[in-house]
C-alpha cells in the first residue's frame, strides 16, 4: 500500500509504505525512505491474537495442574473412616450428584 498521506504536503520522493498482515493476526508496519537511514519498524498484535495467547496460557495452566484434588480425597477418606458416610441419606445424594454429571 502507497502513503499517500504526503499528498498536499511537501513532496517525498520514492517514500513507500507497506503493511502486511501474517497469519497469525500481526501487522507489521514498514516505512522507507530514499536517501534515510531512519526507517522505522513497528509491530500491531491484534486483539484477537492477544486473546489467542491468554487461551493458549489457561490450556497450559489446565494441563500441568493435577487431575486428583489430593486434599479432597483425603478429607473424603477421613471422613468414610469416621463412619460419616453411612445412611440412606448419603447414598441418595451420592447418586443424585452422579447423575448430575451425565
Amino acid at each position: 500500500m502507497v502513503d499517500i498521506g504526503s499528498i498536499g504536503n511537501q513532496f517525498q520522493p520514492n517514500r513507500v509504505t507497506e503493511r502486511s498482515t501474517g497469519s497469525s493476526g500481526v501487522t507489521s508496519k514498514k516505512s522507507a525512505s530514499a536517501g534515510k537511514s531512519t526507517a522505522k519498524d513497528s509491530v500491531e498484535i491484534s486483539s484477537g491474537a492477544k486473546e489467542a495467547q491468554s487461551v493458549s496460557r489457561l490450556v497450559q495452566s489446565a494441563r500441568s495442574s493435577p487431575d486428583v484434588r489430593t486434599e479432597a480425597v483425603e478429607r473424603a477418606r477421613q471422613t468414610l473412616a469416621k463412619g460419616g458416610y453411612d445412611g440412606v441419606e448419603v447414598s441418595r445424594e451420592a447418586a443424585k450428584n452422579m447423575l448430575g454429571l451425565l
